[in-house]
Protein backbone atom coordinates (compact mmCIF):
# COMPACT_ATOMS: atom_id res chain seq x y z
CA UNK A 1 0.00 0.00 0.00
CA UNK A 2 1.78 3.61 -0.85
CA UNK A 3 1.04 6.67 0.37
CA UNK A 4 1.58 9.70 -1.35
CA UNK A 5 3.75 12.31 0.21
CA UNK A 6 6.15 15.19 -0.33
CA UNK A 7 8.91 12.91 1.00
CA UNK A 8 8.53 10.50 -2.23
CA UNK A 9 9.98 13.76 -4.21
CA UNK A 10 13.31 13.78 -2.33
CA UNK A 11 14.94 10.53 -2.64
CA UNK A 12 17.71 11.61 -0.76
CA UNK A 13 15.62 12.39 2.34
CA UNK A 14 14.74 8.69 2.31
CA UNK A 15 18.29 7.95 2.82
CA UNK A 16 19.11 10.11 5.30
CA UNK A 17 15.90 8.82 7.39
CA UNK A 18 16.47 5.13 7.36
CA UNK A 19 19.91 5.77 8.24
CA UNK A 20 18.65 7.49 11.31
CA UNK A 21 16.46 5.27 12.33
CA UNK A 22 19.26 2.93 11.91
CA UNK A 23 21.93 4.67 13.77
CA UNK A 24 19.61 5.19 16.66
CA UNK A 25 18.96 1.22 16.92
CA UNK A 26 22.59 0.72 16.81
CA UNK A 27 23.70 2.85 19.19
CA UNK A 28 20.95 1.68 21.74
CA UNK A 29 22.19 -1.44 21.53
CA UNK A 30 25.66 -0.95 21.87
CA UNK A 31 24.81 1.55 25.13
CA UNK A 32 22.16 -0.85 26.66
CA UNK A 33 24.32 -4.04 25.46
CA UNK A 34 27.80 -2.34 27.13
CA UNK A 35 30.39 -2.55 24.87
CA UNK A 36 30.27 0.80 22.38
CA UNK A 37 33.13 -0.47 20.34
CA UNK A 38 32.27 0.60 17.25
CA UNK A 39 33.03 4.18 16.53
CA UNK A 40 29.49 4.95 16.01
CA UNK A 41 28.85 9.08 16.91
CA UNK A 42 26.21 9.93 19.93
CA UNK A 43 22.18 8.67 19.31
CA UNK A 44 21.80 11.97 19.63
CA UNK A 45 23.29 13.08 16.81
CA UNK A 46 20.69 11.03 14.56
CA UNK A 47 17.64 12.81 16.28
CA UNK A 48 19.21 15.90 15.41
CA UNK A 49 19.22 14.59 11.69
CA UNK A 50 15.37 13.93 12.13
CA UNK A 51 14.85 17.45 13.10
CA UNK A 52 17.21 18.80 10.04
CA UNK A 53 14.78 16.26 7.70
CA UNK A 54 11.76 17.61 9.80
CA UNK A 55 12.10 20.98 9.06
CA UNK A 56 13.02 20.16 5.35
CA UNK A 57 10.02 18.26 4.71
CA UNK A 58 7.54 20.65 6.50
CA UNK A 59 9.29 23.90 3.96
CA UNK A 60 8.56 21.44 1.36
CA UNK A 61 5.07 20.63 2.08
CA UNK A 62 4.41 24.15 2.77
CA UNK A 63 6.04 25.09 -0.78
CA UNK A 64 4.20 22.58 -2.96
CA UNK A 65 0.68 23.35 -1.39
CA UNK A 66 1.38 27.38 -1.30
CA UNK A 67 -1.66 28.46 -3.90
CA UNK A 68 -4.49 26.16 -2.01
CA UNK A 69 -3.03 26.45 1.57
CA UNK A 70 -1.93 29.97 1.22
CA UNK A 71 -0.22 30.32 4.92
CA UNK A 72 -1.56 33.48 5.60
CA UNK A 73 -5.00 31.72 5.57
CA UNK A 74 -5.60 30.71 9.40
CA UNK A 75 -7.55 27.41 7.57
CA UNK A 76 -4.38 26.59 6.19
CA UNK A 77 -2.74 26.55 9.46
CA UNK A 78 -5.38 24.26 10.59
CA UNK A 79 -5.13 21.88 7.91
CA UNK A 80 -1.56 21.74 8.60
CA UNK A 81 -1.83 20.79 12.62
CA UNK A 82 -4.52 18.28 11.23
CA UNK A 83 -2.26 16.99 9.40
CA UNK A 84 0.64 16.55 11.62
CA UNK A 85 -1.33 15.32 15.04
CA UNK A 86 -2.61 12.47 12.64
CA UNK A 87 1.02 11.48 11.33
CA UNK A 88 2.43 11.57 14.25
CA UNK A 89 0.64 10.51 17.32
CA UNK A 90 -1.62 7.90 16.33
CA UNK A 91 1.79 5.29 16.29
CA UNK A 92 2.85 7.13 19.35
CA UNK A 93 -0.13 6.80 21.44
CA UNK A 94 -0.27 3.01 20.58
CA UNK A 95 3.34 2.89 21.97
CA UNK A 96 2.60 4.89 25.39
CA UNK A 97 -0.46 2.61 26.09
CA UNK A 98 2.12 -0.89 25.77
CA UNK A 99 4.72 1.24 28.00
CA UNK A 100 1.84 1.83 30.44
CA UNK A 101 -0.17 -1.69 30.33
CA UNK A 102 3.68 -3.37 30.65
CA UNK A 103 5.30 -1.02 32.11
CA UNK A 104 6.65 -3.21 34.89
CA UNK A 105 7.88 -5.80 32.88
CA UNK A 106 8.89 -2.64 30.24
CA UNK A 107 11.17 -0.89 32.89
CA UNK A 108 12.89 -4.08 34.60
CA UNK A 109 14.02 -5.29 31.43
CA UNK A 110 16.68 -2.24 31.51
CA UNK A 111 17.20 -2.68 34.78
CA UNK A 112 18.31 -6.36 34.21
CA UNK A 113 20.69 -4.83 31.39
CA UNK A 114 22.13 -2.50 34.05
CA UNK A 115 22.70 -4.81 36.40
CA UNK A 116 24.67 -6.57 33.84
CA UNK A 117 27.12 -3.13 33.64
CA UNK A 118 26.20 -1.84 37.67
CA UNK A 119 29.89 0.11 37.57
CA UNK A 120 29.19 1.52 34.25
CA UNK A 121 25.07 2.65 35.33
CA UNK A 122 25.75 3.31 38.56
CA UNK A 123 22.68 3.91 40.62
CA UNK A 124 19.81 7.07 40.13
CA UNK A 125 20.58 9.02 37.08
CA UNK A 126 18.49 10.16 34.32
CA UNK A 127 18.19 6.76 32.34
CA UNK A 128 17.52 4.85 36.10
CA UNK A 129 14.17 2.91 35.05
CA UNK A 130 13.49 2.80 38.92
CA UNK A 131 12.55 6.53 39.00
CA UNK A 132 9.34 6.13 36.06
CA UNK A 133 6.09 6.33 37.55
CA UNK A 134 3.12 6.43 34.60
CA UNK A 135 1.17 8.80 36.90
CA UNK A 136 -2.48 9.93 35.57
CA UNK A 137 -0.59 13.46 35.13
CA UNK A 138 2.33 11.85 33.75
CA UNK A 139 0.26 10.25 30.91
CA UNK A 140 -2.07 13.03 30.41
CA UNK A 141 1.19 15.06 29.83
CA UNK A 142 2.56 12.44 27.25
CA UNK A 143 -1.07 12.49 25.16
CA UNK A 144 -0.89 16.26 25.23
CA UNK A 145 2.44 16.17 24.31
CA UNK A 146 3.36 19.11 26.52
CA UNK A 147 5.87 16.95 28.75
CA UNK A 148 8.11 18.11 26.94
CA UNK A 149 8.19 21.71 27.96
CA UNK A 150 8.49 20.85 31.73
CA UNK A 151 12.39 19.42 32.86
CA UNK A 152 10.29 17.02 35.65
CA UNK A 153 8.55 15.42 32.39
CA UNK A 154 10.65 15.80 29.83
CA UNK A 155 12.08 11.96 30.03
CA UNK A 156 9.07 9.92 31.79
CA UNK A 157 8.10 7.16 30.10
CA UNK A 158 11.52 5.49 28.68
CA UNK A 159 10.37 5.49 25.71
CA UNK A 160 12.33 7.86 23.55
CA UNK A 161 9.42 10.44 22.86
CA UNK A 162 11.09 13.52 24.30
CA UNK A 163 12.14 14.29 20.28
CA UNK A 164 8.21 14.06 19.36
CA UNK A 165 7.03 16.99 21.91
CA UNK A 166 9.80 18.69 20.03
CA UNK A 167 8.63 18.13 16.97
CA UNK A 168 4.89 19.45 18.17
CA UNK A 169 6.58 22.09 19.44
CA UNK A 170 7.68 23.01 15.95
CA UNK A 171 4.74 22.48 14.02
CA UNK A 172 3.23 24.94 16.37
CA UNK A 173 5.35 27.87 15.83
CA UNK A 174 5.89 26.46 11.90
CA UNK A 175 3.69 28.13 9.77
CA UNK A 176 4.14 31.61 11.08
CA UNK A 177 7.75 31.22 10.95
CA UNK A 178 7.89 30.18 7.27
CA UNK A 179 5.49 32.84 6.48
CA UNK A 180 7.84 35.01 7.91
CA UNK A 181 10.61 33.53 5.95
CA UNK A 182 8.95 33.84 3.09
CA UNK A 183 8.13 37.63 3.38
CA UNK A 184 10.91 39.07 5.09
CA UNK A 185 13.85 36.55 4.06
CA UNK A 186 14.98 32.99 4.77
CA UNK A 187 18.50 34.41 6.68
CA UNK A 188 16.59 37.13 7.75
CA UNK A 189 14.64 35.30 10.07
CA UNK A 190 16.62 32.10 10.63
CA UNK A 191 19.25 34.67 12.14
CA UNK A 192 17.05 36.57 14.22
CA UNK A 193 15.22 34.01 15.43
CA UNK A 194 17.99 31.74 16.27
CA UNK A 195 19.64 34.97 17.84
CA UNK A 196 16.63 34.76 20.68
CA UNK A 197 16.41 30.91 20.65
CA UNK A 198 19.97 30.02 21.12
CA UNK A 199 20.80 32.21 24.24
CA UNK A 200 17.69 31.55 25.57
CA UNK A 201 18.21 27.81 25.74
CA UNK A 202 21.08 28.04 27.09
CA UNK A 203 19.69 30.13 29.89
CA UNK A 204 17.10 27.98 31.09
CA UNK A 205 19.30 24.79 30.69
CA UNK A 206 21.48 26.82 33.65
CA UNK A 207 18.81 26.79 35.68
CA UNK A 208 16.64 24.27 34.98
CA UNK A 209 17.49 20.10 34.89
CA UNK A 210 16.14 18.74 31.66
CA UNK A 211 16.55 15.17 31.48
CA UNK A 212 16.41 15.14 27.68
CA UNK A 213 16.29 18.59 25.22
CA UNK A 214 12.55 18.78 24.87
CA UNK A 215 12.32 21.96 24.98
CA UNK A 216 12.40 23.70 21.64
CA UNK A 217 14.68 26.25 22.67
CA UNK A 218 17.30 23.93 23.04
CA UNK A 219 17.04 22.76 19.27
CA UNK A 220 15.27 25.19 16.86
CA UNK A 221 17.79 26.11 15.02
CA UNK A 222 18.12 22.52 13.66
CA UNK A 223 14.68 22.43 12.11
CA UNK A 224 15.36 25.76 11.04
CA UNK A 225 18.96 24.67 9.28
CA UNK A 226 16.46 21.91 7.62
CA UNK A 227 14.18 24.28 6.00
CA UNK A 228 17.64 26.23 4.63
CA UNK A 229 18.66 22.91 3.23
CA UNK A 230 15.17 22.89 1.52
CA UNK A 231 15.14 26.83 0.01
CA UNK A 232 19.13 26.05 -0.84
CA UNK A 233 18.21 22.42 -2.69
CA UNK A 234 15.04 23.20 -4.59
CA UNK A 235 14.54 26.90 -4.73
CA UNK A 236 15.11 29.38 -7.60
CA UNK A 237 17.72 31.33 -6.16
CA UNK A 238 21.42 33.15 -6.99
CA UNK A 239 24.29 31.20 -5.84
CA UNK A 240 25.65 33.36 -3.41
CA UNK A 241 22.20 33.41 -1.56
CA UNK A 242 22.28 29.63 -1.73
CA UNK A 243 26.18 29.87 -0.73
CA UNK A 244 25.12 32.55 2.26
CA UNK A 245 22.24 30.11 3.44
CA UNK A 246 25.05 27.14 3.26
CA UNK A 247 27.30 29.17 5.45
CA UNK A 248 24.43 30.08 7.73
CA UNK A 249 22.87 26.27 8.31
CA UNK A 250 26.35 25.29 9.11
CA UNK A 251 26.45 27.95 11.73
CA UNK A 252 23.30 26.95 13.42
CA UNK A 253 24.44 22.85 13.58
CA UNK A 254 27.81 24.14 15.11
CA UNK A 255 26.34 25.49 18.58
CA UNK A 256 26.07 22.03 20.22
CA UNK A 257 29.13 21.56 23.20
CA UNK A 258 28.08 18.47 25.05
CA UNK A 259 29.00 16.44 21.82
CA UNK A 260 32.82 17.06 21.92
CA UNK A 261 35.09 15.94 19.06
CA UNK A 262 31.93 15.04 17.33
CA UNK A 263 30.97 18.50 16.59
CA UNK A 264 31.84 18.17 13.25
CA UNK A 265 29.75 15.26 12.49
CA UNK A 266 26.43 17.85 12.35
CA UNK A 267 28.40 19.74 9.57
CA UNK A 268 29.15 17.06 7.57
CA UNK A 269 25.82 15.58 7.68
CA UNK A 270 24.46 19.00 6.47
CA UNK A 271 26.63 19.55 4.40
CA UNK A 272 25.92 15.92 2.74
CA UNK A 273 22.15 16.48 2.57
CA UNK A 274 22.95 19.70 0.76
CA UNK A 275 25.42 17.73 -1.92
CA UNK A 276 22.83 15.36 -2.45
CA UNK A 277 19.64 17.52 -2.93
CA UNK A 278 21.51 19.60 -5.19
CA UNK A 279 22.39 16.71 -7.57
CA UNK A 280 19.04 15.38 -7.43
CA UNK A 281 17.68 18.42 -7.79
CA UNK A 282 19.92 18.68 -11.24
CA UNK A 283 19.69 15.22 -12.17
CA UNK A 284 22.96 14.34 -11.88
CA UNK A 285 23.09 12.22 -8.84
CA UNK A 286 25.68 9.24 -9.62
CA UNK A 287 24.04 5.99 -10.83
CA UNK A 288 25.07 4.17 -8.04
CA UNK A 289 23.84 6.54 -5.10
CA UNK A 290 20.63 6.85 -7.21
CA UNK A 291 19.74 3.17 -7.58
CA UNK A 292 20.18 3.29 -3.55
CA UNK A 293 18.44 6.13 -2.71
CA UNK A 294 15.67 4.69 -5.00
CA UNK A 295 15.73 1.34 -3.71
CA UNK A 296 13.04 -0.57 -2.43
CA UNK A 297 14.95 -1.27 0.65
CA UNK A 298 15.78 2.34 1.27
CA UNK A 299 11.99 3.43 0.62
CA UNK A 300 10.90 0.56 3.10
CA UNK A 301 13.78 1.65 5.70
CA UNK A 302 12.33 5.13 5.54
CA UNK A 303 8.67 4.20 5.64
CA UNK A 304 9.04 2.22 8.89
CA UNK A 305 11.87 4.28 10.30
CA UNK A 306 9.08 6.14 12.87
CA UNK A 307 7.94 2.78 14.11
CA UNK A 308 11.77 1.42 14.47
CA UNK A 309 12.15 4.51 16.30
CA UNK A 310 8.81 4.30 18.78
CA UNK A 311 9.51 0.59 18.95
CA UNK A 312 12.65 -0.61 18.96
CA UNK A 313 13.02 -0.02 22.75
CA UNK A 314 10.45 -2.29 24.10
CA UNK A 315 12.78 -5.08 22.03
CA UNK A 316 16.19 -4.13 24.20
CA UNK A 317 14.42 -4.36 26.89
CA UNK A 318 12.55 -7.91 26.11
CA UNK A 319 16.64 -9.27 25.74
CA UNK A 320 17.03 -8.26 29.43
CA UNK A 321 14.99 -10.97 30.01
CA UNK A 322 16.91 -13.14 27.51
CA UNK A 323 19.97 -12.53 28.19
CA UNK A 324 19.18 -13.03 31.82
CA UNK A 325 17.62 -16.05 31.34
CA UNK A 326 19.85 -18.01 28.73
CA UNK A 327 23.20 -18.87 30.41
CA UNK A 328 24.82 -19.40 26.97
CA UNK A 329 23.87 -15.82 26.40
CA UNK A 330 25.67 -14.82 29.97
CA UNK A 331 28.80 -16.40 29.01
CA UNK A 332 29.10 -14.17 25.99
CA UNK A 333 31.53 -11.24 25.72
CA UNK A 334 29.76 -7.90 25.75
CA UNK A 335 30.54 -7.33 22.56
CA UNK A 336 29.22 -10.77 21.26
CA UNK A 337 26.35 -10.24 24.10
CA UNK A 338 25.85 -6.53 21.76
CA UNK A 339 25.96 -8.87 18.27
CA UNK A 340 23.31 -10.97 19.00
CA UNK A 341 21.04 -8.13 20.51
CA UNK A 342 21.24 -6.08 17.34
CA UNK A 343 20.29 -9.02 15.39
CA UNK A 344 17.62 -9.76 17.81
CA UNK A 345 16.02 -6.03 18.11
CA UNK A 346 16.44 -5.18 14.29
CA UNK A 347 14.48 -8.15 13.04
CA UNK A 348 12.12 -7.41 15.92
CA UNK A 349 11.77 -4.13 15.37
CA UNK A 350 11.56 -3.47 11.62
CA UNK A 351 8.70 -6.02 11.64
CA UNK A 352 7.18 -4.31 14.47
CA UNK A 353 7.71 -0.50 12.63
CA UNK A 354 6.05 -2.87 9.26
CA UNK A 355 3.17 -3.85 11.14
CA UNK A 356 3.03 -0.07 13.11
CA UNK A 357 3.32 1.71 9.29
CA UNK A 358 0.90 -0.62 7.39
CA UNK A 359 -1.89 -0.90 10.50
CA UNK A 360 -1.65 2.89 12.10
CA UNK A 361 0.59 5.08 10.49
CA UNK A 362 -1.21 4.82 6.72
CA UNK A 363 -4.80 5.00 8.60
CA UNK A 364 -3.86 7.68 10.58
CA UNK A 365 -2.79 10.01 7.33
CA UNK A 366 -5.98 9.14 5.85
CA UNK A 367 -8.02 10.02 8.65
CA UNK A 368 -5.94 12.99 8.88
CA UNK A 369 -6.63 13.91 5.48
CA UNK A 370 -10.56 12.78 6.11
CA UNK A 371 -10.62 15.50 8.36
CA UNK A 372 -9.28 17.88 6.44
CA UNK A 373 -11.90 17.00 3.37
CA UNK A 374 -14.52 17.06 5.38
CA UNK A 375 -14.54 19.82 7.54
CA UNK A 376 -11.40 22.08 6.86
CA UNK A 377 -11.52 21.94 3.18
CA UNK A 378 -14.33 25.09 2.38
CA UNK A 379 -12.10 27.47 3.95
CA UNK A 380 -9.02 26.98 2.06
CA UNK A 381 -9.70 27.99 -1.42
CA UNK A 382 -7.87 31.05 -2.41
Amino acid sequence: MKITSVAKEHSFINLFRAIAAFWVLTAHCMIWGGWYGLPLPSAKIAVDLFMLISGYLMAASAISRQEKEPLNKLNSWLRFYNRRFFRIAPAYYVSLILAVLAGEYFLNGYILLQALNPVLWGEGGVYDPSRIEYTPTNILLHISFLFGLHPQWSFSTFLPDWSLSLEMQFYFVFPMLMLLMLRMGYIKIAVLVCAISIPSGLAINQYAHYYEPSLLLFKLQYFIAGILIYSITSTKKRPYSRLAMLFCALGLVSFETQYGKELIVEPAILFSMVWLGWLERKNKTPKILSKLMNSRLVRMASNLSYGVYLTHGFFIAAFGYLVTNQPILLQLTPMERVGVMFIFVTVMAYTAGYMMYRWIEIPGIKLGRFFNKKWLAHGCKA
